[in-house]
Parts: structure tokens; C-alpha cells; sequence
């Protein structure tokens, strides 16, 4: 079944290590060819021209013919006087009054600005004009505030002087986080201006980082909303260690919380530090209009202006219509600080106050010692430094005013805002025997609110007016509203002097 058998045994080589062939090889690229090449500037010529030689006139006596000039007057003058005893008797134009020229026509509407990226309830809360008078900014903000604010603040920027000005397109807008409720710009710097929100922040801005829509620098009034802001160049104030500093252009802002505090701008850091604080407090009022007896709370600012001739001298005007002047050099220290910085008593005297709220407080730009001040209860007064417990004249509208400022160039004019959306010009001369305004601009359109009013103190032939639809409206004033009449001044002054006869 089984048998023994042998084979020759079979195998065959490994191949798993064998010689590997190389073979070398290469490649040439073509070669890179290369031509030069020259060219020449166009070449320069030179011109010149020459104009004619102007010829001397003559300045001396005109040559004429006297005895010719004898005869020709002999002939007409009986002629002339005919016509002119025959004039005096005729009743043609009896009971006629020349009109004088503008009177009554208002001025002229230059333009009427819109921001189409505001919200539809925002109105014109505050605008104003650059040093150089060609830029204006416009700051909105809602009408009215039930709480805390949830509305989109916004600024708006036009340069009215430049060849592609648009009245709808803003060259800039800016949005806040809040409503915006004032705005300023720098006194000698076109491009720098702050702005003031209802959250109590101030923002600067610096038009010529076109690229930029952020703040320059920010600063927090501690909570209350920035009611006004002014640039101002004040002397050695109380710093936050007690010490004086000088503090050139700073910015002023006042507060609903009666705050008013004094910021120092540095442009190199982008900075903006608290230097001074003041406030204003409930027991400053008067205890025939105090509403809050025993409280020793913050008293809500609504204007403020500084004096020009002393800037550490403002007025500010409260709750409630009362009008205070302060001084920006107090002694005695509230019991309160902010940021670090004591808060100073800063009021000095009390004016007699409006019934109501107080729309408007400000120093004449033309005499040191006059004050205007208005109020909801439809008075516009006008108050001396030196006696203010009085004021010597009060203007009363028959339309709600929302708004007034003195006139930049007229120290006898004011300007009034009106609930009705007309602007009235007033003039407190005694002389011209006006007891109506003199100019009134009539709002286009739909009549509203005016919310803010500006003179343009570069060209004071310019007012801007802001209403509540959010529009503004550039007017070119008359030439009567400008220009100042001989004695003005003086007449100012003898208005003031009543009191102390």
C-alpha cells in the first residue's frame, strides 16, 4: 500500500533583494530673454504775459461848459417847480405808507436737511455750527422719555458749502446708543465736536478720521442724561486733589441730576478726564417754590450759559422755572463726590424764577451784564447781572415758545421758537415802537414744534431751526435782522439802568 520513493529536491533563488537600475537624466528651460527700454518726461515750456499798462485816471475837477450849464437851468427850473407845487397839492397818494423793504417777509429758505436713517418718533434735540460756519451738526433724539431709553441715537454731519452738498445724504452720520440731547463744537477746531446721550455719556468726535465712526474719547456723567454741553476757557479751577489747574477750552456739561462738571480733553492720549464738578441742589431753591422740603437732592439743569467776558460766572436754569448764577470758584464742598472729584456748591444768587419749566438761559453776547432767560409760561425776560431778583422786561407770546436765543450780531434782538413751527424775531427797542415781532419765518409743510435753535456766528445772515419731524431748516435772514442800528448798544444800557433809577 505504501512504498519508499526519493526525489531530487527542487528550489529556486530569493528575489526579494535585487540591483536596482538608475539611469540619469535632465531638462533645460529656454532661456529668459530680457530688452530694455527708455522713456522721456514731456518737456516743460515756459510763457509769460504781460498786461496793458493802466492808464492814470484823471481825480481832478470835470471840465464844463458854465455859461451852457446856465441856460439849461434857466429853461427847466420853472418846468421843475410847476411839477412839484402841482405834486403837493394833488390827494393821489393820501393816506399812503412806503413799506419798508423785508419788513415782514421773513427770510429766505435756504435749506431744508433730512436724515433718513433716524428713527420715525426722533426729533431735532440739539445741533450747532462749526468755527468756520460751513458744517453743521444735527444731534436726535425722541421727544419724550416714559423710563430708562431704548431708543437709537443718532448725529448727523452736512457740510452746506461744499459743490456735492445733499440735503437728504448727511456727509456723516453717527449712531449713539442712546438718544442724543446736545452737541458742540470745538470753538477753534472745525472737525472736533461732543455730543451728550440720555445715558449720561459724552462723546467726541473728530470729523477728519473720516474712516473712523468710533468716539475720539468718552466720558460718564454718572448716570444722568447730558442736558448741555459748552466748550469754555476757564481760569484755575479746584481740581480733584484740591489744587487749581489750567484748563484752557474745556468742556462743560450739565446734567438731569443737577450736575455740572468740567472735563479736560487730551487729543495725543484720546482722553477725556474730570477735572472740577459742581452741583446744583434742591435747597438752592427759593422756599416759595421748592417743591421738596428737607431733601438735599441733585436740582435737573436744562440750560446753561457761560458768561463771555468771565466764563467762571454761568447761569443755569432748573427745575420747577428757577434761574441760578453760579460761580465756577466755590468754598465750601457737597457732601457728595463723583469719580473721584468732590462736588462743590456752586450757586451764588437766585433769579426771579418763571412759572413752570425753563427752556432757556444764556448771557448776551454783546453786553456783560444782560441775561435772557425763557420759560413755559410763554415768557421770554430779559434780567441784569447786577439786580437780577427782577426782571426788567418780559415778553409774553400767545403761542407756547420752545426755544429763544440772542441774536450774534443785534443786541436789541432775540429769537423765539414757537409750538406752531414758526420763529419769531423780537426787537426790545423802545424806539422802533414794535410790540409785535418784526420778522417771522413760517415752517414749510406741516407745522410742528421748533425743538432747537442756532445763529451761525461766522455768517449771521444763517439761522438753523430744528423741529419735530427732524428736519432742519437753514434760513438766510434780512437784512434788517443783522444789521445793528446806530446807538443799539447804548440803548441796551439804559435798559438796564431802569432798575437802579
Amino acid at each position: 500500500m505504501f512504498s519508499d520513493h526519493s526525489d531530487e529536491p527542487t528550489s529556486f533563488p530569493s528575489t526579494w533583494k535585487t540591483e536596482q537600475s538608475l539611469e540619469s537624466g535632465g531638462t533645460q528651460t529656454e532661456e529668459v530673454g530680457t530688452q530694455d527700454e527708455e522713456c522721456q518726461v514731456t518737456d516743460q515750456i515756459e510763457a509769460g504775459v504781460q498786461t496793458e499798462e493802466e492808464e492814470q485816471k484823471s481825480l481832478g475837477p470835470a471840465e464844463y461848459d458854465e455859461a451852457s450849464l446856465s441856460e439849461f437851468l434857466k429853461r427847466v427850473t420853472p418846468k421843475v417847480l410847476r411839477e412839484l407845487d402841482r405834486r403837493a397839492r394833488s390827494q393821489a397818494f393820501l393816506g399812503y405808507g412806503a413799506v419798508e423793504e423785508e419788513a415782514g417777509t421773513g427770510g429766505k429758505l435756504l435749506h431744508t436737511l433730512r436724515c433718513n436713517q433716524t428713527d420715525q418718533e426722533c426729533v431735532v434735540s440739539g445741533m450747532g455750527w462749526s468755527s468756520t460756519g460751513s458744517v453743521v451738526g444735527v444731534s436726535f433724539g425722541a421727544g419724550e422719555h416714559d423710563d430708562w431709553c431704548s431708543h437709537r441715537g443718532t448725529i448727523a454731519v452736512w457740510n452746506i458749502n461744499r459743490s456735492d452738498f445733499d440735503a437728504n445724504q448727511p456727509e456723516r452720520v453717527i449712531e449713539a446708543a442712546s438718544c442724543v440731547l446736545c452737541l458742540a463744537f470745538h470753538p477753534s477746531n472745525p472737525a472736533l465736536f461732543a455730543a451728550g446721550t440720555f445715558n449720561g455719556e459724552i462723546l467726541v468726535y473728530d470729523l477728519s478720521r473720516t474712516e473712523d465712526v468710533t468716539p475720539l474719547a468718552v466720558g460718564e456723567c454718572g448716570g444722568g442724561g447730558v442736558s448741555t454741553l459748552a466748550w469754555v476757557e476757564l481760569g484755575d479751577l479746584r481740581g480733584g486733589d484740591g489744587g487749581p489747574h489750567r484748563a484752557p477750552h474745556t468742556l462743560t456739561a450739565t446734567t438731569t441730576t443737577g450736575h455740572v462738571l468740567v472735563w479736560a480733553l487730551n487729543l495725543t492720549k484720546q482722553t477725556l478726564t474730570l477735572k472740577a464738578g459742581y452741583m446744583v441742589r434742591t435747597q438752592d431753591i427759593p422756599r416759595g417754590v421748592r417743591t421738596q422740603v428737607g431733601e438735599d437732592t441733585g436740582v435737573g439743569i436744562a440750560a446753561a450759559s457761560y458768561s463771555p467776558d468771565d466764563p467762571s460766572v454761568f447761569l443755569v436754569g432748573g427745575e420747577g422755572g428757577s434761574l441760578f448764577l453760579c460761580s465756577a470758584n466755590p468754598e465750601s464742598p457737597t457732601v457728595m463726590d463723583l469719580s473721584g472729584v468732590h462736588l462743590h456748591r456752586c450757586v451764588t444768587a437766585t433769579l426771579a424764577p418763571h412759572t413752570g419749566r425753563t427752556l432757556e438761559a444764556q448771557f448776551s453776547p454783546h453786553h456783560r451784564h444782560a441775561l435772557l432767560s425763557a420759560g413755559s409760561d410763554n415768557q421770554i425776560r430779559l434780567y441784569s447781572l447786577l439786580q437780577p431778583n427782577k426782571p426788567i422786561t418780559a415778553t409774553h407770546s400767545e403761542e407756547s415758545v420752545t426755544c429763544a436765543r440772542w441774536s450774534p450780531s443785534r443786541p436789541l434782538v432775540f429769537a423765539a421758537g414757537l409750538s406752531s413751527g414758526r420763529v419769531v424775531l423780537h426787537d426790545l427797542d423802545p424806539r422802533t415802537g414794535r410790540q409785535q415781532p418784526f420778522i417771522t419765518l413760517a415752517s414749510p409743510g406741516r407745522a410742528v414744534a421748533v425743538t432747537a435753535l442756532r445763529f451761525n456766528h461766522r455768517n449771521m445772515t444763517q439761522l438753523g431751526v430744528g423741529d419735530a419731524l427732524g428736519r432742519v431748516l437753514v434760513w438766510q435772514l434780512p437784512t434788517q435782522a443783522v444789521s445793528p442800528l446806530p446807538g443799539e448798544l447804548s440803548t441796551l444800557q439804559g435798559l438796564l439802568d431802569i432798575l437802579k433809577d
